[in-house]
């Protein structure tokens, strides 16, 4: 396992999958992942930034999300709807004063490698990244720099 998952996933399992995010933009990429596959999802910088958290510890990471519908969640809304327009257009939007997420800004400067981990048996997506968030708010005291709040299982 990446060390930097494992610093706060040591106990857990590998990744069903990992890519970049800016792989959607070429035609042929074939996701591994697919419509309606349940799951969590890391995103990490690929340049080498690690940000820095209020106990002084790093990490590349810069989001943790869930979703219901993994393909949905990662291409149409994370990369069409957030990345793809910078990649277009690293000026998008401030001409209008429309601001993008800032986990996007992240993942345009910084790169956009996505770890996933997908639902297994009757595992509930929004219990497993709350249980993520807390692990990592336990080691680096914060959330990721891309996570507006915090997730709350059901």
């Amino acid at each position: 396992m990446k060390r930097y998952l494992k610093s706060f996933l040591s106990d857990s399992r590998l990744p069903d999958a990992s890519f970049d995010l800016r792989d959607f933009k070429d035609k042929d990429f074939r996701a591994p992942v697919r419509r309606h596959e349940i799951g969590v999802y890391i995103i990490s910088a690929t340049d080498g930034t690690k940000y820095t958290y209020p106990n002084g510890k790093r990490s590349p990471i810069i989001y943790i999300g869930m979703s219901e519908d993994l393909f949905r969640r990662l291409k149409d809304e994370h990369f069409t709807k957030g990345l793809k327009r910078l990649l277009d257009d690293s000026e998008w939007g401030l001409d209008k004063n429309w601001q993008l997420a800032s986990r996007y800004q992240y993942m345009y400067y910084n790169g956009s490698h996505v770890d996933v981990f997908k639902r297994r048996g009757p595992q509930d997506a929004k219990n497993l990244e709350s249980i993520i968030l807390n692990r990592f708010y336990q080691t680096y005291r914060a959330l990721p720099v891309g996570n507006g709040a915090r997730s709350f299982g059901r």
